[in-house]
């Protein structure tokens, strides 16, 4: 009977055992191999989802192998007999699974596999999305080369925050910005647990984010006042003058009546308009090359057949200052030919670009003398314009084509009076001068004041 330590034995791995055996005369260690190469073969072959069929013509053996390579993922090997065929579907397997094991054990930095979940990335996100993550990688990490080039096996949670804090100290940084620099991390993180590089992520955002600078919005920096939309709008008639064939102008005019994102108005068809209210229902994106992730490049503006998110796509009513300005679009179109797959805004056979609009606002905004807002500003002030006026902000979301609340009254919601009016508001209120009194018959007799629900006060 056979005794080997235990001392011994429990260090020992399968193949040294099987050595330990055969050096003592044990077992044929060759024999031993070749019934494990056997047993293996017979479980690949079990598990080959292709059929092996004979071709008498040929006279040879056929089965199909995957192959990423061929447009069909697949080839056909023959071999003269089926044993050598068997052998050759063994071996194939075989390589993929040593292939395999090696990609998995490869050490791999931040950095390698930043590229390895970006080259995931790419086929299930927009190029614009690719495009903004490359931008926060290249501003935010590229330049740390001591976190990049750390393997991912050695990235502790104690290393996510200090990189965190780094990031806060050196830049300054606004919520949205640190939280999409964070979110590639995480990301990244996660597709190395579900791509088995690691078994568990030590992502955690421990950051100091009293360093994040307040994101302070100030009404007279995100609406345009009453008086300034008037200015814009006069100088945007005046600009439509200086050039009758320039409907970027009237794009511009229609916004303050639309309310909609810059892509969504750009990509309105004249299809859309049906009555009384127009459908909204696609947008201009714009699109890149990602081929070379570090080389991207702009492919231009296209048109696409949805909406930002599924609530977007919604019917809005038309004002008649908005038919108006529709009207003059379509006439001037007429008047130049031009027409671009029924777009209401075109030039010469191809769709305006954001960047028209954008140029159009800019420079409208400096000739007036007033600060220049963006074509979302027109979109909130809409929307402020929409609630100051008495509409329920379940409608105004409606409107903005916004899945909840909360997203317009925190982001869309400003005061689009002037300082003057709104401190006039403001007295008349507290003064009782719009108060508006009930007849005697609903009145109470008794006061009832309801509180919202507290919770209580800990540690007084």
């Amino acid at each position: 009977m056979l005794f080997i330590p235990l001392i011994c034995i429990d260090k020992l791995n399968k193949e040294e055992i099987l050595k330990f055996l055969a050096d003592s005369g044990t077992i044929d260690l060759a024999y031993v191999q070749e019934q494990i190469e056997m047993k293996k073969r017979e479980e690949i072959l079990q598990n080959h989802r292709y059929s092996i069929w004979y071709s008498e013509r040929e006279n040879a053996w056929y089965t199909t192998l995957p192959d990423d390579s061929k447009k069909t993922g697949r080839k056909n090997i023959k071999r003269k007999n089926r044993k050598d065929l068997e052998k050759a579907i063994a071996a194939f397997y075989i390589s993929q699974d040593k292939a395999d094991k090696k990609g998995k054990e490869e050490i791999l930095t931040v950095e390698t596999l930043f590229y390895k979940f970006m080259k995931h990335k790419v086929n299930g996100v927009s190029s614009g999305t690719i495009n903004r993550m490359m931008a926060d990688w290249e501003r935010f990490y590229k330049s740390e080369t001591e976190f990049i080039n750390k393997p991912i096996q050695n990235i502790t949670k104690i290393d996510v925050d200090d990189f965190f804090n780094t990031m806060l100290n050196k830049y300054s940084l606004k919520k949205k910005s640190y939280y999409n620099m964070c979110g590639i991390l995480k990301q990244m993180l996660e597709y190395a647990v579900d791509a088995d590089y690691l078994e568990k992520s030590p992502y955690r955002n421990r950051g100091n984010k009293k360093k994040l600078i307040p994101d302070k919005k100030i009404s007279s920096k995100e609406v345009y006042r009453a008086n300034e939309k008037e200015l814009l709008i006069q100088e945007m008639e005046r600009r439509l003058r200086n050039n009758p064939s320039n409907t970027a102008p009237l794009a511009v005019m229609l916004d303050f009546e639309l309310g909609t994102r810059k892509g969504e108005i750009l990509a309105i068809s004249t299809n859309d308009i049906v009555g009384n209210k127009i459908h909204i229902q696609r947008q201009v994106v714009e699109k890149f090359d990602v081929s070379d992730l570090d080389n991207r490049k702009s492919l231009g503006f296209f048109l696409v057949d949805y909406t930002k998110s599924a609530d977007g796509d919604r019917w809005l009513p038309l004002t008649q200052r908005a038919k108006e300005i529709i009207a003059r679009v379509q006439e001037i179109n007429e008047r130049y030919g031009y027409s671009c797959n029924d777009l209401l805004f075109s030039r010469k056979g191809t769709l305006l670009s954001p960047d028209t609009i954008d140029c159009q606002i800019k420079r409208g905004c400096e000739y007036i003398g007033i600060p220049i807002r963006t074509m979302h500003k027109i979109r909130k002030t809409y929307a402020s314009t929409l609630l100051h006026n008495g509409v329920n902000v379940s409608i105004v979301k409606d409107m903005l084509g916004h899945a909840d609340e909360n997203t317009t009254i925190k982001h869309y919601i400003f005061n689009i009076e002037e300082e003057s009016e709104t401190d006039s508001i403001v007295l008349e209120a507290l003064e009782g001068k719009n108060k508006v009194e009930k007849p005697k018959s609903e009145q109470s007799e008794h006061k009832i004041i309801l509180f919202s629900d507290m919770k209580k006060a800990r540690n007084l």
